[in-house]
């Protein structure tokens, strides 16, 4: 009997053992990120570096949390050509399929690519928002395109006003432009069961997150904040 019983000890040592490698395995997440420039990385002066996405991926990477990490960025990238990748990319939908969270930064271009930034007056600002109204379907096809493979955790990281620097009565309507811009994703986010991170007010509470009147993207502490405000997310509602 004594015989058995170290046979039986041994078994459960074993088993315990293997059910908290398991425990911690489980928990290790495959994370996709996908998106244009800001996803990408590119910084204010117009070199690709760590974004938002990349320092998400260390602050999981810190936390043992990450199992695999995937970047489909480019800058450039609009609504139409993310769909396309997704259609025509049979290693992104693999990865997708198989990601517990997903994050994505789309939209910006299809707007940027209609306007001359260089030439804002307040006639031109106050049209803005029929262009706007004409990008928001695609946004929206675009998060579907993704929900078709990514059952997991899907996070839309929000934009924020890229011309914080006009010192001029057109500086409010571009605000209220923006906060329009972000209640709207926040609705494509609750219809696709997705998650909306807002960064409008963090950039209008830190302009020099934004250092460059003569470009639109962020600098390092911009992105690691876009950063933190996920993780921040992810622990609070225990989705990690």
């Amino acid at each position: 009997m004594k015989k058995y019983r170290k046979y039986l000890i041994l078994l459960a040592i074993v088993l315990s053992v293997f059910g908290i490698y398991h425990v911690f395995a489980s928990s290790e997440i495959n994370y996709i990120a996908l998106g244009d420039s800001v996803a990408e990385g590119r910084n204010p002066y117009g070199e690709i570096g760590y974004g938002y996405a990349d320092y998400l991926r260390d602050m999981l990477n810190e936390k043992k949390k990450l199992n695999y990490y995937q970047k489909y960025a480019k800058s450039g990238y609009q609504t139409r050509d993310m769909i396309t990748k997704i259609q025509e990319d049979n290693q992104l939908k693999k990865d997708l399929r198989e990601s517990d969270l997903v994050t994505i930064s789309i939209g910006a271009n299809d707007f940027l690519g209609k306007i001359d930034i260089s030439n804002l007056s307040l006639d031109i600002i106050k049209s803005f928002k029929n262009i706007i109204e004409e990008i928001f379907p695609d946004v929206e096809e675009c998060i579907k395109e993704v929900r078709k493979y990514a059952k997991g955790d899907l996070i839309i990281v929000g934009y924020y006003n890229p011309i914080p620097f006009l010192f001029n009565t057109s500086q409010k309507e571009l605000d209220e432009l923006f906060a329009y811009i972000d209640d709207e994703y926040q609705n494509i986010a609750k219809k696709y069961g997705a998650i909306y991170i807002s960064n409008y007010q963090l950039f209008k509470e830190n302009k020099d997150f934004l250092p460059n009147p003569l470009d639109i993207h962020p600098n390092i502490k911009g992105y690691q904040e876009m950063a933190e405000k996920i993780m921040e997310y992810l622990e609070t509602n225990k989705v990690l």
